[in-house]
This record gives structure tokens, C-alpha cells and sequence, in this order.
């Protein structure tokens, strides 16, 4: 009888640990324990895993916006990606003993088994944010194995217990309320080819978001706030920061509440290269999937001097804009390519052509603030 007791006991046992570390299914509540445990490295650098909770990434594998387990570092950006107003959760997390390596105006260089996660939540309203109200869409994953970097798409089930692969890319039809009026969107989840277009540059695969101009700012830790480099350094997964910290770029902060009315004339360009850079220049550069247009944006391409490169007076390539003639119309945003294409949800027509249906109403404004503040040139043939 003890032996059957000892039996029944140990089989529920291994049943139990079996629920609380399996990936987690529609009808359970257990799978969504918050446990801190290890990341699973090693399935991350030999598996395209079906199911976002089996890489172990979050104490809490039905929450990826708190509480990474070991090894993982919230961040933000001074100036993020416009993705149809969603909220986004990002997270690094970089092996044992290994550290990324300072880059000066590129993504930094991270060692093989770094894991970049970001999360998209769309709120019911933008006035509203947080993930209590919000609805949880996707993960995205990008991982550096021994063979250079992946992108894993993960959409989260209805239930919201799991993410699950999807590598053939989604349309979700959604609505969201900002500045008091709704709107109906088709969000769009990438598929891998896709992740590849924006984050290729000179043919090979890279991140866009963590370069230094953009973590060069302070972030509200658990424990104190700190500055985004500093922080890296002291958790022992950067190297190579300058120790003068002047001689480390930075972008002005710039949300969808910065007062762009109080931004002095003088500084606009600062705020329209880092909101151009982060949105469009990973294309619209050299070596990038925009490289043969008549527009490049990277922020380390100085604009006083390289004004055409820019687009100033300048004819696209591959878009007629139809009765408007010039990429930048210096002191004319109106009469600007550049502004029709940010300023319209056509999709033959919008730019970024990726990643958004909704217009940056906010972002738009920013770009039509700073071409109006140029001076007024007439264009010529």
C-alpha cells in the first residue's frame, strides 16, 4: 500500500511540473504562473519553436511585457517606430558570459544566441495605454544564431496563453479610438520575407531599433531610473561604451504627445531626422531595400550637406506623385512627395509601404513642421 501511495503521489507530482513547464494550452490557467526559470538557449539557436512559451523567455510566459527571466533587459527608444499606434514591449537577451559590442551609429554587434523580443499591443484607445487595456497581437522575434539572424513571428492565440508561429503573415481587422475618433485598420503581422526587406542592409540581416542615438536616454527599472547604456554596461551585456558620454549621438525624445508647436525652428531637424531615421532610413539608405531612390534618411548622413541626397529638389525614382513634382519642396510641405506618401493610407501610394495602415498624424505634422521651416527654393528641371 506505501508503494502505491509513494506511486500516485510521484506520478502527480510529474504530472504537475509537466503542466507548469509544458507550452501553455487554451484551457489552462497554470501554464500562466509567473516562475522565474532559465531561458532555454539552446532551443533558441537549434529550433524554430511552434509556440512562443517553450524559449522560457518570461517568468510569466502568458505576459511578455514584464518580468524577462534571466539575462533579459527592458528598453525603449527615444523615438519609436510608428506600428498603427500599438503600445510595444521590447526586451534583449544576450548568453552567459557574453556581451554586445558598442557600434558607434550602427545596431550594435551582438554575440550568437542574443534574442531581440518585441511585443505589439494594440489599445481600445491611445489615451488608455498599459496591457490591461490592450489587446495582445504578437511577439517578434529576432534571433542570432551561428548562421547570422532570424525573424520568428509569433501571433497570440485567442485566449491569450500562448503565441504561436506564423510565418505566413496575418491581416487582423481592428479598430482603435486616438485623439477621440476611431478608426478601422487591417493590422498586418509580417511574414519572415518581409522582417527580411526592412532589416537587410548591404545583404546582410541586422536590427533596426538598438543603436546607441536611440538607448541613449533614461528608462524607469524596477530598480531606480537609469541611463538605457549604462544600464547595459552594469548588467554585463555591453562593451566598448565611450567613456565620454558626448561623444555618443542621441535623438531627441518625440511621442505622439510632444508639443511639436513648442519645438524651437532650430531643432526640427534634429526631431524630422530621428522620426525619418528610425521610420524610414533602414531602406532609405546606401546598402538598404530603398537604395536606388532619390531619398536617403539614415540620421548619420549629415543634411546641410548632403541636401539632395535627401530628396530636396530632387524627382522619385519609381512614384509620379501625380501633380506634385519634387521629393522636399523646400518651405512648401504641401507640394512635397514626401509628405503625400506619409500622409496616405493608398497602398500603392503610403511610405512606409510596411508595417503601418493607419497615418502617423503625429509624425506627419512633425515632417510638415520642418520642410515649411526650410527655406523656400524654387525647384528647377
Amino acid at each position: 500500500m506505501k508503494n502505491i501511495t509513494l506511486f500516485i503521489t510521484t506520478a502527480l507530482a510529474l504530472l504537475l511540473s509537466g503542466c507548469l513547464d509544458s507550452p501553455a494550452s487554451n484551457n489552462s490557467t497554470a501554464s500562466c504562473t509567473s516562475t522565474p526559470q532559465a531561458v532555454n538557449w539552446n532551443l533558441l539557436l537549434t529550433d524554430n519553436s511552434q509556440t512562443l512559451s517553450a524559449y522560457r523567455l518570461f517568468q510569466n510566459p502568458c505576459d511578455p511585457t514584464k518580468n524577462p527571466n534571466n539575462r533579459g533587459v527592458p528598453y525603449d527608444l527615444a523615438i519609436p517606430l510608428f506600428t498603427d499606434y500599438a503600445s510595444k514591449y521590447r526586451f534583449v537577451f544576450v548568453p552567459d558570459d557574453q556581451k554586445a559590442t558598442y557600434q558607434a551609429t550602427a545596431a550594435f554587434d551582438f554575440p550568437v544566441g542574443t534574442v531581440i523580443a518585441k511585443t505589439f499591443a494594440l489599445p481600445a484607445d491611445t489615451a488608455e495605454r498599459g496591457i490591461e487595456n490592450e489587446n495582445l497581437i504578437e511577439t517578434r522575434l529576432l534571433i542570432k544564431r551561428s548562421t547570422g539572424w532570424i525573424a520568428l513571428p509569433y501571433v497570440w492565440n485567442k485566449d491569450k496563453t500562448d503565441a504561436v508561429l506564423d510565418t505566413n503573415g496575418e491581416a487582423i481587422s481592428t479598430s482603435i479610438i486616438h485623439d477621440e475618433t476611431s478608426y478601422s485598420l487591417n493590422y498586418g503581422v509580417p511574414d519572415p520575407a518581409k522582417c527580411k526587406r526592412c532589416h537587410q542592409v548591404d545583404s546582410k540581416f541586422s536590427p533596426i531599433g538598438p543603436k546607441a542615438r536611440y538607448l541613449n536616454s533614461d528608462y524607469a527599472y524596477s530598480t531606480g531610473t537609469e541611463n538605457q547604456l549604462q544600464h547595459w554596461v552594469a548588467a554585463g551585456i555591453l562593451e566598448g561604451l565611450p567613456s565620454n558620454s558626448e561623444e555618443i549621438d542621441a535623438v531627441p525624445h518625440f511621442n505622439d504627445s510632444t508639443d511639436i508647436d513648442a519645438i524651437a525652428p532650430s531643432e526640427l531637424e534634429k526631431y524630422a531626422k530621428g522620426w525619418l531615421d528610425i521610420n524610414c532610413g533602414h531602406c532609405h539608405r546606401t546598402g538598404g531595400d530603398a537604395s536606388n531612390t532619390n531619398m536617403h534618411v539614415n540620421y548619420e548622413l549629415n543634411f546641410s550637406s548632403t541636401k539632395n541626397e535627401h530628396g530636396v529638389c530632387q524627382k522619385p525614382i519609381s512614384f509620379g506623385g501625380g501633380s506634385l513634382s519634387w521629393i522636399i519642396t523646400p518651405g512648401d510641405a504641401d507640394a512635397s512627395i514626401m509628405v503625400y506618401r506619409m500622409n496616405t493610407r493608398n497602398s500603392g501610394d503610403r511610405m512606409p509601404p510596411l508595417g503601418r495602415d493607419l497615418i502617423h498624424s503625429e509624425g506627419v505634422k512633425l515632417v510638415k513642421a520642418w520642410i515649411n521651416s526650410m527655406e523656400p527654393t524654387v525647384c528647377q528641371e
